[in-house]
């Protein structure tokens, strides 16, 4: 088999929460050899979950951890981790301690990039900031993804994926025509999966750079200025038209039908778009020509925006007496952009990811047999798989400290004595 696209490149993974460890799985994948840091001192939220340790008495199920139940090392069996941190190698390091960045030099002497997604000046008070790396190995690649930014204003201000989509607006523009915004729902949110991936093309772009010119750099990259040319539709409605945009729910701002509707069965949903007459007209033949659809009000693409309510009434009543499937497979044969609306569950079953073998299966060794998402992507000539699972906390560490940084087994003894490194959180973490 070829060798993966980013064999040879390590990366050393600071990454917390969603974007960080994303952009590092995504390299992970691509070959790359992603070195995960963490520490024995510090209790991290989200990633390795959220629920207090030790167990608390009289709790029967934990949502997010594997058979509802956090074990005696709830940290390796918390869902995020399970979907976040594939194809890594785990250490743990106290960074906080002079021996510990010592240990830490070695690794980015030998490393090629560094990802981290703390609140901006986070890495600077750890003294771990680029200035620093960039003194250990001049031409090491550091991509720092702070909410907002390194410079500016709101520069260390602390963010998450809620308050980022409300700085972008785009919470503003999430849910129904006149939704109350104190009680709209905000998440999902996907800032931290364009941050992610923005973040995985920022490596590859810097490490091409080096490669041209040896030179590495620091890559500021705000989570909130990589989403906002998402945004760009609204912002140029604003700019050149003076309109502020506003929620449309499943509506478009120039194609109808566009929505989603009821189907036979329980919370059963079809997605339609018609983006053409083209489109309309095979709409129409699958619905059976109903007479309605040929009335004046719907034979243009403007007459079928302006009467949307009572067009959405009239395909409804047709898709609300069959299965989403057929739906979805009638319209799509007739050449109508539509889909399920699918839930967890159903994706697992869906034949046409099976047919592309999309779900692996693996056994892991906290939580038994699961079925993980696979690859982003498929490359005819170099195929990626997942090659290491979620590791345990400090699993790989022997391999890393021993057979990476070659230090002897009784070196990593004492490291473990010293408590610089272990395969638990210490007892005092909260």
């Amino acid at each position: 088999m070829s060798k993966l696209p980013l064999e040879g490149i390590r990366v050393i993974d600071h990454g917390v929460a969603y974007t960080g460890p994303g952009a590092t799985s995504m390299l992970g994948d691509m070959g790359a050899e992603v070195i995960r840091v963490e520490s024995i001192r510090r209790f991290p939220t989200m990633v390795r979950g959220m629920v207090a340790r030790p167990v608390r008495e009289g709790v029967e199920k934990y949502p997010g951890y594997a058979d509802n139940d956090p074990g005696s090392r709830p940290w390796d069996r918390w869902w995020q981790h399970h979907a976040l941190n594939r194809n890594k190698y785990g250490i743990t390091l106290d960074l906080s301690r002079p021996k510990g960045v010592e240990i830490y030099k070695k690794l980015v002497k030998i490393s090629d990039v560094v990802i981290e997604n703390f609140s901006q000046g986070v890495m600077d008070k750890l003294g771990i900031g680029y200035a620093f790396h960039k003194g250990v190995k001049p031409d090491i690649i550091m991509i720092s993804t702070s909410g907002l930014g390194d410079e500016g204003p709101y520069k260390g201000y602390s963010t998450f994926g809620s308050n980022i989509d409300s700085v972008t607006g785009m919470m503003s523009l999430r849910g129904y025509p006149g939704d109350d915004m104190m009680i709209r729902n905000p998440m999902p949110v996907w800032s931290d999966n364009v941050a992610a991936a923005t973040a995985a093309f920022a490596a590859m772009v810097s490490i091409y750079y080096r490669n041209r010119t040896g030179k590495g750099q620091f890559v500021d990259l705000s989570q909130v200025e990589s989403f906002l040319p998402h945004m760009g539709e609204s912002i140029m409605e604003y700019t050149m038209n003076g309109r502020v945009p506003l929620p449309m729910g499943n509506r478009d701002s120039s194609m109808a039908p566009h929505g989603c509707y009821p189907c036979r069965g329980e919370d059963k949903w079809v997605v339609i778009a018609v983006s053409s007459d083209k489109e309309w007209q095979a709409l129409c033949r699958a619905m059976g020509e109903p007479k309605w659809a040929k009335g004046k009000k719907f034979t243009t693409v403007s007459g079928r925006w302006h009467n949307q309510d009572e067009l959405d009434g009239h395909i409804s009543r047709w898709t609300k007496v069959r299965d989403n499937y057929e739906v979805m497979h009638l319209l799509q044969k007739e050449g109508v952009p539509a889909g399920v609306v699918t839930t967890p569950i159903e994706l697992y079953e869906d034949f046409h990811l099976k047919e592309r073998n999309f779900f692996v299966e693996a056994t892991h060794r906290e939580i038994g047999t699961c079925v993980y998402p696979g690859m982003f992507f498929k490359f005819s000539r170099t195929p990626a798989r997942i090659r290491i699972l979620p590791n345990l906390l400090g699993e790989h560490n022997d391999y890393v400290y021993g057979e990476i940084l070659g230090m002897s087994r009784e070196e990593i003894a004492q490291l473990e004595e010293e408590k610089l490194i272990g395969d638990a959180y210490l007892p005092e973490v909260p």
